[in-house]
């Protein structure tokens, strides 16, 4: 494919000492020198409307371009100014300078982007994901990392190929079932890895978060890896739950230690007890708990007559506690304050009671 470049004053050019050649550099050093002058001035107004956004990512796909686009540009330069004063012309093996052109810039764009994807996934590693420690970037998936650029770079092979004119479908072939037989050996680390990156992007629960699953799991998270997220439960135990379980349940998150999680209990007394006794007793048992701990909202505190039991007089009791966390503590005094209470106003707690007559 041949271009009909038509630079200003290439006549005058052409017409120095040493012709085309002469015309031919102080072309390639215009052009080069204005193409950084140019990019010099983009990459300063990139650079300022990046430092005005809270991500790291665009400060790294800044990085890269940085390191990709004089190449392209000089590149870029190289070719018109072979177009403008050897137009037409053939170089290598028939090859116009066009021919040549899209061979390296498809050979740039391959490593340009296979460097964007590797520095979206570090970013994902170091910045979107929080860590405890510092974590270098050779550290983060590197098997992941290298087994994507290599992906990136083959499929930008065969375009070269293509382009040399190569019968590439031996190769496509290949690539396609290699990729298909890598893809199925790692369909669950793969449904792992992106849904830690959902996980991570939407933010449904974060490290230090207090989440349930499904009414299974429940604990402090820990660490959200790449693959599986830690959790710790209330019993002490590490729980190991992969990605793609989590990205998919149904999660109840109880992170914020400010907001108010209601809580609800039941507790039987004897049937010989007198109802409105009991409520009161237990509505002062919960209000100075309340005091006591600063961990009840008062205003939320609730007692009431239930249901009648198989040997007992059923009574639900609730609150709000402040950081669902709480709970447990809460709970524990909750517990001892009714028990003596209890006690000292001889109320019964009663035990399963079975009456057995016998009939002669």
């Amino acid at each position: 494919m041949a271009f009909a470049i038509t630079i200003p004053y290439i006549d005058s050019l052409l017409a120095l000492p040493g012709g085309q050649i002469t015309a031919f550099i102080v072309t390639l050093v215009v052009l080069a020198v204005l193409f950084e002058i140019i990019l010099s001035i983009l990459l300063k107004i990139l650079s300022f409307i990046v430092g005005k956004t809270e991500t790291t990512l665009d400060d790294r796909i800044l990085h890269v371009l940085g390191r990709y686009l004089p190449p392209i540009s000089i590149v870029t330069s190289l070719w018109i100014s072979l177009e403008a004063v050897y137009p037409g012309s053939v170089l290598v093996a028939n090859m116009s300078a066009f021919d040549l052109y899209l061979i390296v810039m498809l050979a740039i764009g391959g490593f340009l982007i296979s460097s964007l994807a590797d520095s979206v996934l570090v970013w994902y590693g170091i910045e979107l994901r929080p860590r405890k420690k510092a974590v270098h970037e050779k550290e983060v998936f590197p098997f992941v990392r290298n087994v994507i650029k290599i992906a990136i770079i083959l499929v930008f092979i065969v375009f070269i190929l293509q382009r040399l004119g190569f019968d590439t479908t031996a190769i496509i072939t290949g690539l396609g079932i290699g990729g298909l037989a890598v893809a199925l050996a790692l369909q669950d680390t793969l449904a792992n890895f992106f849904g830690g990156v959902h996980i991570l992007i939407d933010k449904p629960f974060k490290e230090d978060d207090y989440i349930k699953v499904e009414n299974s799991v429940e604990g402090t998270v820990k660490q959200i890896g790449w693959r599986t997220t830690r959790i710790h439960t209330p019993a002490g135990n590490e729980v190991i739950v992969p990605n793609s379980k989590l990205a998919g349940s149904t999660l109840e998150n109880y992170s914020n230690p400010s907001e108010l999680s209601g809580v609800s209990y039941t507790l039987g007394v004897d049937c010989k007890e007198d109802i409105d006794s009991v409520e009161g007793l237990m509505t002062d048992v919960l209000q100075r708990t309340a005091k006591k701990t600063g961990m009840i909202d008062a205003p939320s505190i609730w007692v009431r007559f239930d249901s009648f039991g198989d040997y007992a007089l059923n009574f639900k009791f609730g609150y709000s506690v402040k950081g669902y966390v709480n709970r447990f503590a809460v709970l524990k005094e909750v517990n001892r304050e009714l028990f003596y209470t209890f006690k000292k106003n001889d109320v019964s707690i009663p035990f399963p009671v079975r009456v057995i007559y016998n009939r002669k």
